[in-house]
Order: C-alpha cells, then sequence, then structure tokens
C-alpha cells in the first residue's frame, strides 16, 4: 500500500488524479469539452498512457477520458507534460464540473446544436467555484439520450432553436427528479446558468447539491424570486 498522507490524496484528487482502489495508482481525468477531442488531442492522450501509465484509455459516462495505472513518482512529471502538450485535466474539484451534451448536433432527431451550446457554456462556467459539486447537461431532443432530469441543471432542445430548462436533479445514492421551469431562446442560457449558480452560492452550504438547497427553500421567498426570475426568461410565443 502506498504511504502517501490524506491531505496529498486529496490535494491530488482536486488536480484530477484519483487514487485507485489498488492502493498503489492513480487515474488522471482528462477533460474533452463538449465530449469531442481532435485526432491530435487523441495521439497526445495515448502518448502520455504510455508513457507515465499502463496504455489504457478509459471513457468515463460523462464523456471525458481517464488513464489509469500510473505510479505516484510519475504523477508529478505527467501533470507538467500534459501542461506542455495542452491536455486539460481536472474536473474533480468543487464546483461546475464538465459538461455533458448528447450528439444532437449531428443526430437526426437533434433540435439545437448540442456540441456548441455545450462548448459555450463550458468555456463560460467549467470549475466556477461553488459550495459543492454542479453537473450541467444538454439534451437534443424528447428522447433525452443525456437524461437531463438528473443534473443540478440542464437544458433539452426543443424546436424553433428553444430550450426547456429542468434545474435541481441529481442521480446516485440519493436521487432527486429535476423539474422542468420554462422554456427559452437558446441564447438566455448563459443568463439562467449564471441565475442558478448566483442563487447556489448565495445560499447553498459546503456538501450540499443543489437540489437539496432547492428543496430547503421552498417555501421561501428567495426561492420564489430565483424561480419568476428564471421564468423571466420564457420565450415569447
Amino acid at each position: 500500500m502506498l504511504d502517501v498522507s490524506a491531505e496529498r490524496l486529496a490535494e491530488l484528487k482536486s488536480k484530477g488524479f484519483l487514487f485507485m482502489k489498488d492502493k498503489e495508482h492513480f487515474v488522471v481525468r482528462i477533460i474533452l469539452p463538449a465530449g469531442m477531442a481532435t485526432s491530435d488531442e487523441l495521439k497526445k492522450i495515448a502518448y502520455v498512457a504510455d508513457k507515465y501509465a499502463e496504455g489504457k484509455v478509459v471513457v468515463t459516462v460523462r464523456l471525458n477520458a481517464e488513464i489509469p495505472g500510473i505510479k505516484y513518482e510519475n504523477v508529478e512529471p505527467m501533470m507538467k507534460e500534459m501542461e506542455e502538450l495542452g491536455l486539460v485535466y481536472g474536473g474533480t474539484n468543487v464546483g461546475v464540473r464538465p459538461l455533458v451534451c448528447c450528439k444532437g448536433t449531428v443526430c437526426k432527431f437533434g433540435l439545437i446544436d448540442t456540441q456548441k451550446l455545450c462548448k459555450e457554456l463550458h468555456d463560460e462556467f467549467f470549475e466556477a467555484p461553488l459550495p459543492h459539486k454542479f453537473k450541467i447537461n444538454i439534451t437534443g431532443c424528447p428522447n433525452n439520450c443525456a437524461k437531463v432530469q438528473l443534473n443540478d441543471l440542464a437544458f433539452m432542445g426543443s424546436p424553433k432553436n428553444t430550450l426547456r430548462v429542468f434545474i435541481g436533479g441529481r442521480f446516485g445514492r440519493q436521487s432527486i427528479i429535476g423539474e422542468e421551469i420554462c422554456k427559452i431562446p437558446y441564447e438566455s442560457a448563459k443568463d439562467v446558468t449564471n441565475v442558478c449558480l448566483d442563487f447556489f452560492k448565495a445560499h447553498g452550504k459546503a456538501k450540499q447539491r443543489f437540489g437539496d438547497l432547492l428543496n430547503e427553500m421552498k417555501d421561501t421567498t428567495e426561492y420564489k424570486e430565483f424561480i419568476e426570475k428564471l421564468k423571466g426568461f420564457t420565450v415569447q410565443q
């Protein structure tokens, strides 16, 4: 078993290096915005996987890449070389986690350009500091391949380049089905996201998920004002 302090493990986890259950190696998470990578980026990922680990790459359920089997002595050199290569690692700290979207951009059912919206929101909000982790998902149509109701904030593509907005979902050991609040123009997605993040920053507690906060504040004036602010972006019929 590797002899590393709990503080050091927590520090590495915040940077995207997670201790594996064998208690000897680490896995690093590499961020692929909107689940996309160029062939050049894939070559770089394969290169560092061969050089610093076991030559394996795993695609995560949230469409990023993980390289398992990294020895502790390789962690710092790997960090340095990934930075030189332009590979972004992390996404495991508190705050906005890597965003997820379906392939609605190219899918025949897609009603919006999901990858474009996901990249726009990623560039604006990824790793924004918050009381706890916050997951944003985007799906291109009611087929709902990205399972938007299971995320803190999510958008579902709708006709005429509009978005249905869902808030407060989560899935895991405790689950909450997100509530649909309104339908907005595509162009209002960033504004809606800002409103949600500001509410979470203002009222959330450490380790409290957004859905739990919303349930806790359901009967307050602040919650009602928050919902009205979101509904203020509703698309005009």
